[in-house]
């Protein structure tokens, strides 16, 4: 815990090691994050620790995939005194998403959410140049542009449900959180 004089909320982030924007199971992987928590609105973190249990106004997760494997990040806004319940929320549905898996309703919802905001991200010039930019970085086919929503609705069930037994793992999570002094 980092203590922060001044402040009314606790900031955490719950981190794990990732995967590279190369790696094979990028796809699944971004299947299986918008499905936990890619959308603080539609997704099993943001129903359960938002909705359900009104610990956070916002809770999301994502893979910072670059040319090197990047952290998977877990990030939530919470009053202090809920911090420790939101965090156990928090692990208990990643063991869930893992040992469990997903539906394939949550497969096909995970899909058509990615794959229908990625024509409108694209509408804005500065997330266009942004995103050729980056696959120029990281050494992606120029036709990745054209073929990523491909790639996203080509992932199976059992594909989600593999990658999540891979890369999550709460015995590897590390929690950080800041806010104000503890009394």
């Amino acid at each position: 815990y980092a203590p922060i004089p001044g402040k009314t909320q606790s900031v955490t982030l719950i981190g794990s090691a990732g995967i590279d924007r190369r790696d094979s199971r990028f796809y699944n992987a971004s299947v299986m994050n918008q499905i936990l928590g890619g959308d603080t609105l539609s997704s099993r973190l943001g129903a359960e620790v938002r909705d359900r249990q009104g610990l956070t106004y916002g809770i999301y997760s994502f893979f910072q995939a670059g040319n090197r494997p990047g952290p998977f990040v877990v990030t939530m806004q919470t009053a202090p005194e809920d911090a420790d319940k939101a965090i156990a929320s928090t692990v208990k549905l990643l063991d869930q998403i893992r040992t469990k898996g997903v539906s394939p309703t949550e497969v096909a919802t995970a899909q058509r959410s990615i794959t229908s905001g990625y024509p409108v991200d694209l509408a804005n010039p500065d997330q266009l140049a942004s995103v050729v930019l980056m696959n120029e970085l990281y050494g992606l086919n120029p036709t990745e542009l054209r073929l990523y929503p491909n790639q996203i609705d080509a992932v199976t069930l059992a594909q989600v449900n593999e990658v999540a037994q891979e890369l999550i793992r709460s015995e590897n999570l590390i929690i950080v959180t800041a806010g104000p002094p503890k009394s």
